[in-house]
């Protein structure tokens, strides 16, 4: 804990204090992962989610083809259809973490927000 933090706890009453410390824990992966179908952009993430999915399935079946094949032409079909569908899983995967990593800061931002009022209120 740094100076600053320790300045603002000591200038809190109580039961701002404890308002506080509920607000800043930081959530579990499940519960930040579960936020992202919440608010504006909730059904976007969820069709995010569903391509991810798919394209992850189509991929792992895809692969599983070009692994079992000897003939050529067959092997290169399978094998970049089993590439190209694995790189769009690891795209959709890398938007949903950049999604969470958003919901973060928002949360970051709203309790600098609330601390910023509760410090002002008392002035």
């Amino acid at each position: 804990m740094d100076k600053l933090d320790q300045r603002i706890r000591e200038a809190l009453e109580d039961e701002e204090r404890q308002i506080l410390e509920n607000i800043g824990q930081e959530q579990s992966l499940a519960r930040q992962a579960l936020g992202l179908f919440k608010g504006r952009t909730g059904w976007l993430n969820g069709s995010l989610l569903f391509g991810h999915v798919v394209f992850t399935i189509a991929g792992v079946y895809a692969a599983w083809r070009f692994f079992g094949i000897t003939d050529v032409l067959m092997a290169l079909r399978w094998g970049l259809s089993a590439a190209a569908l694995l790189l769009a899983a690891v795209m959709t995967r890398i938007a949903l973490v950049r999604a969470i990593q958003t919901n973060r800061v928002l949360r970051a931002v709203k309790d600098l927000e609330m601390r910023v009022a509760i410090l002002t209120a008392k002035c």
